[in-house]
């Protein structure tokens, strides 16, 4: 910690060395010595002013950042910031009203006129470790080369939910690691890229919308966490050179069928009580909604049946149904023995001409059994049925579409379908079943073929597109 008398000046511009031996360079927009305590480790130096004494403070918050940058740039290949290439320190700030520093400043990562970024932490943001992680990883993401990933446009989306991602990697049992994330359930319909910069004009202007960006951290979460994709994958697009936008990144780069797949598996277990997460995030999430969203811009479901189906096709409007990268869901509450058909029929191109592409998903809740998840069999790239056998144990039941094309950017083009819920006799005679349809083949719940004599939950699949679920009652406890 320094002090200089102010005979030594009071300046806006401040350039000087701190010590004969020190590493770095002070070059400061904001602060000067006179008025400021400093406190400086590897490439940081934290500011505050000197009326009030933020010395612990700063030296815990030090320790944290540097662990953060370790990790930054030797696991995940990121970057330092152009200040210490340039041999000056990276200025973080400590501030709150009344102070010497600007009154607008808020909470994040800024350019000041000499052209560095700098960080400004609010007291009580400044060891909220979560809001730390986050800020800090902006830091690493400043010198990427990557125009595709600008902070912009259709891309602004994955430079908030990166940081996001690595709050959440850093601290993955941080109860407030995915606070926005119920949005992503109440409008699944809005495009994956969503944003502050490409936010449409006749939009709702609420908190479920505005943090899209930031809840999407949730999807890089998945990739990571639950489909085995290496940490530095949410990283080295940063540091690529490529033109194209994330989305489209992800797309090319993991391969169509898998980033679909992997799209929708995400959704399925989001509308599955987001079952990855702690039952602590789980609550948190769900309170944040409740403490802060519009009820009113809610399209959670576009249709609940209560031991029914649809009663025929249904089209949604266009404020619900799926745009690109995007999904609905509709909910059955079950208490009968049924079998169940679900068939999907997309429009060939979305409102804009683009071709369209669609996939579907089941998701049953058994009291006994647990969830299982089926994905619908398509006949090409719009058209998919399924028929499933209920028990009165599955007590609730989940259809969710899926708009998946090969479209990358814009935020208004809807792609529309139809879709049918139909509600069958039960099955009573499997034998009968299996002499007049014929069995396609028998699975078990990991998807891996199994045989007839198979111990265990067999899911049966018949020719004319029926799966029936068979447990062996000695295996089972």
């Amino acid at each position: 910690m320094t002090r200089v008398p102010k005979l030594f000046s009071i300046a806006f511009f401040l350039f000087f060395s701190l010590s004969a031996s020190a590493q770095y360079t002070l070059l400061s927009a904001f602060g000067n010595l006179a008025e400021c305590d400093t406190m400086s480790r590897g490439i940081f130096v934290v500011w505050w002013d000197n009326n009030w004494d933020y010395s612990d403070d700063a030296d815990r918050l030090l320790d944290t950042m540097l662990a953060y940058r370790t990790q930054c740039l030797g696991e995940l290949n990121m970057q330092d910031p152009p200040n210490p290439q340039s041999g000056y320190f990276y200025n973080v700030y400590l501030h709150h009203g009344g102070d010497i520093f600007p009154d607008w400043w808020g909470n994040g990562q800024g350019t000041d006129g000499n052209g560095y970024p700098y960080l400004t932490l609010p007291i009580g943001a400044h060891n909220d470790w979560g809001n730390v992680a986050h800020e800090t990883f902006h830091i690493f993401q400043y010198n990427a080369n990557a125009p595709g990933f600008s902070y912009s446009g259709d891309s602004q989306w994955y430079i908030e939910a990166s940081a996001n991602w690595y709050a959440a990697y850093r601290y993955k049992d941080f109860a407030r690691a995915f606070l926005e994330a119920e949005s992503l359930v109440r409008l699944p319909q809005v495009p994956l890229w969503l944003s502050y910069d490409n936010f449409p004009d006749d939009y709702p202007q609420n908190w479920q919308r505005y943090v899209h960006q930031y809840a999407l951290a949730l999807l890089l979460y998945y990739l990571t966490e639950e489909s085995g994709l290496a940490p530095t994958f949410i990283t080295d697009g940063l540091y690529s050179g490529t033109d194209q936008l994330p989305q489209q990144y992800f797309y090319n780069y993991l391969g169509a069928d898998v980033f679909r797949a992997q799209f929708m598996e995400w959704a399925a277990h989001m509308v599955n009580h987001f079952d990855f997460l702690t039952p602590e995030q789980v609550a948190v999430l769900e309170n944040e909604w409740n403490d802060y969203a519009d009820p009113a811009d809610d399209n959670e479901f576009i249709g609940v049946y209560e031991n029914e189906g649809s009663g025929g096709w249904y089209r949604p409007g266009d404020d619900g149904v799926t745009r690109a990268w995007s999904f609905n869901t509709y909910k059955i509450q079950n208490s009968d023995s049924c079998l169940y058909r679900f068939e999907l029929k997309a429009d060939p191109t979305g409102s804009k001409g683009d071709a369209s592409f669609f996939r579907g998903m089941v998701v049953v809740k058994n009291a006994s059994l647990g969830t299982q998840f089926y994905a619908l069999p398509m006949i090409n790239d719009q058209e998919g049925l399924l028929s499933v056998q209920l028990s009165p144990e599955d007590s609730e039941i989940y259809f969710i579409v899926g708009s998946l094309p090969e479209v990358f950017e814009d935020v208004a083009q809807t792609f529309s379908y139809e879709m049918q819920i139909t509600k069958e006799a039960v099955i009573s005679d499997t034998a009968e079943h299996q002499k007049a349809s014929g069995v396609v083949g028998r699975f078990n719940v990991f998807g891996q073929p199994v045989r007839e004599d198979y111990e265990g939950v067999q899911l049966i699949l018949y020719e004319d597109g029926r799966v029936e679920r068979r447990m062996n009652r000695e295996w089972y406890p």
